[in-house]
């Protein structure tokens, strides 16, 4: 069994235990049983500071035979500071090559370092950047080598789609470095070097291709940019035809959730049509994109920066178009150099290199989404709602605690007491099965202020947004160090709770989960 169906049953045997422990939903109010005098275990302490306990898990590694050809499984125990970190953990082994005892495999030598954005890991998709010493490996190795990749992080639940970038750029499947190789999936050929053949007779005959692409488009609340995976028919495959095709996707806008309404369509604005040149010393080739000036009001009229905007530009790209350094974005005639505070997300500046805009330029901006709870007032259950997270920060318990104050505030459906922060989380702790949570007093006293309908509906957000993914099932209070046994009487607070998924509603309310 693989480690994906692994953590998928994991998840369904927690959520079994959930149901016939009668976490379901509560039908009526009534006053909590005396437990006083009943110890009650939490199996977790509160901790001072955040962590996380080191798991491990058996994972197929898939390493090049020694023809170089074949892809072959190679089992290795895995170590990392938590479930969602071990596809992380999992590429640098397979990217260290073989350990003592592991024969009949290879791997070849793709540099050492570790370049900006090496993992990026959202929605389903998984971008790998690879040192660019890896475009000296002569270009069947270097499919078959994403081949490997993407047989490797896919055996992870989270992932689905793996984009392996060189340098932070697609690396062309010919020697010109001109035939783009797209998104990969699973595949269960493993003579990898027969199916790159294949691939390049079907590319050099000229025909139309329909290849899995991934496109970026700005979130609802302008801040990062979200990963939206497609099959998109491409006429031809030469680089330019690649840009003006992906350019028209762009234009027609994002389908996936908590995406930008409305996104100004790129070529709506230009001022002629884009070209792949040269910087003006010839060292770099980039993707140049000349818009008019009324591109800049029509950001602002859709709530977005020009930073975003550029960034969704860059990502998508340097993500599919081969054999170029950046993009470089002109508007209103002038080239854009930089970005002041007033014109990025994150209210950071930005300059641009060369004059051109890579995507380690835009790192802060790359985003995931999160499933998070509101209050539907009436019934006093949970509603899902997604939040979108700075993706190294989607499996942060502390993020999650302070995205679902947030999010309650935006909207005025809040799960959690007003007027908590962050500085109201003192510490949260993943174990191997249980979220410790120690909070503050004035957490415990804005808890306590609530009806025991609306603490149930507080403390259930929290549990099933901490529970989310492959790790911990359980979550465990504290306020300041210590268990309590109650807050606002309509919960015992001791012990460790499960998720309850039969808390939840639809917007319509209709019983589900996301």
């Amino acid at each position: 069994m693989n480690i994906k169906k692994r953590l998928a049953m994991t998840a369904m045997l927690a959520m079994l235990a959930a149901l016939l422990g009668g976490c379901m939903d509560f039908v009526e109010e009534r006053e909590m049983e005396d437990l006083t005098e009943i110890p009650i275990e939490a199996h977790a302490q509160a901790l001072a500071r955040d962590g996380f306990d080191e798991v491990s898990a058996t994972v197929p590694l898939w390493m090049l035979d020694e023809s170089g050809t074949t892809l072959r499984p190679v089992l290795r125990e895995i170590r990392a500071a938590g479930v969602e970190a071990l596809p992380y953990a999992a590429l640098e082994a397979l990217l260290s090559g073989p350990i003592e005892g592991e024969t009949g495999v290879t791997w070849p030598d793709v540099g050492e370092g570790r370049p900006a954005r090496m993992l990026e890991i959202s929605g389903g998709v998984a971008t790998v950047n690879l040192p660019a010493r890896a475009r000296e490996l002569p270009q069947e190795t270097l499919y078959v080598v994403r081949r490997a990749i993407t047989g490797t992080l896919t055996e992870f639940s989270q992932v689905s789609y793996v984009n392996v970038l060189i340098g932070g750029r697609e690396e062309g499947l010919d020697l010109g470095g001109t035939l783009p190789v797209g998104t990969l999936t699973a595949d269960e050929e493993t003579n990898a070097a027969a199916q790159y053949e294949r691939i390049m007779a079907q590319y050099q005959s000229g025909q139309e291709a329909a290849l899995v692409t991934t496109l970026y488009f700005p979130s609802a609340d302008g801040r990062y940019l979200l990963p939206e995976v497609r099959t998109i028919r491409y006429a031809k495959l030469t680089p330019i035809d690649c840009l003006y095709t992906l350019l028209g996707e762009l234009g027609g806008g994002a389908s996936g959730p908590m995406t930008a309404a409305e996104v100004p369509a790129p070529m709506d604005y230009i001022t002629e049509m884009p070209e792949i040149t040269r910087t003006e010393d010839g060292a770099y080739r980039a993707i140049d994109i000349r818009f008019d000036a009324e591109l800049d009001e029509a950001l602002t009229g859709a709530g977005l920066t020009r930073g975003i905007y550029i960034a969704m530009l860059t990502d998508t790209l340097m993500g599919f178009v081969p054999g170029v350094e950046g993009v470089r974005v002109s508007i209103g005639g002038k080239v854009v150099t930089s970005l002041d505070a007033a014109q990025t997300p994150d209210g950071m500046p930005v300059e641009f290199a060369q004059t051109i805009a890579t995507r380690a330029d835009f790192s802060p901006y790359y985003g995931a989404l999160a499933e998070l709870y509101k209050l539907d007032p009436v019934s006093g259950k949970l509603v899902p709602a997604l939040y979108a997270l700075a993706h190294d920060a989607q499996h942060s318990p502390r993020a999650r605690l302070s995205a679902l104050m947030e999010l309650g505030q935006q909207t005025g459906e809040a799960c959690l007491p007003m007027g908590l922060t962050e500085s109201d989380v003192i510490a949260v702790h993943v174990g191997q099965d249980v979220v410790a949570v120690n909070l503050s007093k004035d957490f415990a006293g804005a808890l306590s202020s609530l009806s025991p309908r609306r603490e149930r509906a507080a403390v259930y957000a929290m549990v099933n947004a901490l529970t989310q993914g492959d790790g911990p099932q359980q979550a465990a209070f504290f306020f300041e160090g210590q268990q309590v046994q109650t807050l606002a009487g309509g919960l015992e607070m001791r012990g460790t709770f499960m998720r309850n998924p039969g808390l939840v509603v639809n917007e319509d309310g209709s019983s589900g989960v996301l």
